[in-house]
This record gives C-alpha cells, sequence and structure tokens, in this order.
C-alpha cells in the first residue's frame, strides 16, 4: 500500500515538471534585465536647435553677476533707461537665474548670458513698490508669503526663436518650486505680454511711472499661486 502510496507521488511529481517545461517553452526564453530600457536618452541632434540650446541657470559668484549687470546695462541702455543705485543695491538680495546660450560642440566653454530675472522673498527684502498696490492685497499673509518678481531681461542682439519661451518656463519653474502664496511683480512696457502669459493681473488699467527707472512705465502685477498654478497640476 505504502509502495503504491510512493509511486502516485512520484507519478505527479513528473507530471508536474513536465507541465512546466512545456508553458516555459511556449512562453519563449525570459528577457535578460540588462535588456530592457525604462529610458531611452533623446537625440539631442533632433531635439535642439542645430546651432546650440538655451539653458536656464542660477547665477550665484561675481563673475555670473558682472555679466548680469552688463546685460542689464546693454539691454536697458539700448532705450535710455539707467537703474538707480537703490535698486542695484537689492540685488544681492535676490535669487537669480540667467538664461544662457550653449553653441554647438562649446558645451565645455561658458556660455554668454542673453536673459535673466530675479525672484526675492518679502522676508528678505522690501518690495520696491509695495506702497503703490492696494494694502487689502496683503492681508492675512505673512512676509515670507510674498515674493517680488523682476528682473526679466533679454539681451536684444539675441534673435534666436524660441528666446522668451525658454525663459518664461524658466521663471514658471521657479514660481512653482516656491510656491509663494501672493506673486507681486511691475513689468515695463515691453514685457507686460510674457507677464500676462503667467495669468497674472493688473492694478489699474494703465501703467505708472516706474521710480528706479527713470522715463520707464511699469505695470503693477499680481497673482496668487492658487490661482495661477491651477490649471497646470496634473
Amino acid at each position: 500500500m505504502e509502495a503504491q502510496q510512493q509511486s502516485r507521488i512520484a507519478t505527479e511529481q513528473t507530471e508536474g515538471r513536465a507541465s512546466a517545461d512545456r508553458l516555459t517553452s511556449a512562453a519563449g526564453p525570459a528577457p535578460k534585465a540588462d535588456s530592457v530600457k525604462i529610458f531611452t536618452p533623446p537625440d539631442l541632434g533632433t531635439v535642439a536647435d542645430e546651432e546650440g540650446r538655451f539653458e536656464v541657470r542660477p547665477i550665484g559668484t561675481a563673475l555670473g553677476m558682472r555679466e548680469l549687470a552688463r546685460l542689464h546695462k546693454r539691454s536697458w541702455g539700448g532705450v535710455g533707461i539707467i537703474e538707480k543705485k537703490v535698486l542695484m543695491n537689492l540685488w544681492p538680495m535676490a535669487l537669480h537665474f540667467g538664461l544662457y546660450w550653449v553653441k554647438r560642440g562649446e558645451e565645455d566653454k561658458r556660455p554668454p548670458i542673453v536673459g535673466a530675472f530675479w525672484a526675492r522673498s518679502l522676508a528678505e527684502a522690501p518690495l520696491t513698490v509695495g506702497h503703490l498696490y492696494p494694502a487689502a492685497l496683503f492681508k492675512g499673509l505673512s512676509a515670507s508669503e510674498i515674493f517680488e518678481f523682476g528682473g526679466l531681461v533679454i539681451d536684444p542682439t539675441m534673435q534666436k526663436r524660441g528666446l522668451a519661451k525658454a525663459l518664461a518656463d524658466g521663471a514658471r519653474l521657479f514660481i512653482f518650486s516656491r510656491r509663494p502664496a501672493l506673486l507681486i511683480t511691475n513689468p515695463v512696457e515691453a514685457l507686460y505680454p510674457i507677464y500676462k502669459s503667467f495669468g497674472l493681473k493688473t492694478v489699474g488699467n494703465k501703467p505708472v511711472d516706474y521710480p528706479y527707472l527713470p522715463g520707464a512705465k511699469v505695470w503693477l502685477m499680481y497673482a496668487r499661486f492658487k490661482d495661477i498654478a491651477a490649471p497646470y497640476f496634473m
């Protein structure tokens, strides 16, 4: 009796192994781990300009600040605007970002700066024109929840498609990462459309004289993060 039971168990084990072999054969050999690619890096030759590409980088060195100052002088000087010292003194209190043109084949060289913007918290520096905004706009907010955004400048000699979009995308990502409850900005008339594309609102229906850039008129603009970010959350 015991011999028959052992024989039946041996037969079942043999049939089980045979069945497993048939399933493996039908499915084919298992793929090797190194043959499965989760991500394939894009070919820069097909997704970038043949001459180069734009990159947004943080500015945090003395050389970077000197390059930024020359960019501002080159840009604003061309339209007869010179920044006052009081505005320049606030520069170290802000986070600065530059848009750089990285030429194809010169990736190891220092690229030229062709655009820039800055942002700073009210907790770190005073709002330069905060007194022109209605007080009710700031009600219930702490200084760290309010950011002033500005310094958006573009090299007038750079005529490359996608420059303004690359700079705007970099600025938008910064806003999304910091998520200030209230954003204040004062663009000059020429840059008003770019800021408007962010979804910012205006105080009043016309630009005002800017006290720190003689001869310049700026729009008083603002936005609450929850309003401008809502369409982008996935």
